[in-house]
């Protein structure tokens, strides 16, 4: 068993309470999603994971970003329409 402070255990409590977890869950999952970042532990979904083809992606984005808006409006307008800011 590896000792925490006191203020390290009372937050994984919380974070436990919180998402209804125990704190050992809370704290094995923390360690688990630093390990994938990190490279040591492979992800469950990096088996099914596709190669990425850049090219492809440039192409599609280029094809997007040439087409006209839709909706002539101002970003601002759009914007405070979707936030429920009537103007």
């Amino acid at each position: 068993m590896i000792p925490l402070s006191a203020e390290t255990e009372e937050l994984a409590r919380r974070l436990a309470e919180h998402n209804g977890k125990t704190p050992e869950q809370v704290v094995e999952e923390a360690i688990e999603a630093k390990a994938r970042v990190a490279g040591i532990v492979a992800s469950a979904s990096e088996g099914s994971r596709k190669i990425v083809d850049l090219d492809r992606v440039g192409e599609i984005v280029r094809r997007v970003s040439g087409r006209p808006l839709r909706d002539r409006r101002p970003a601002r307008d759009i914007l405070d329409e979707a936030w429920g800011r009537g103007r």
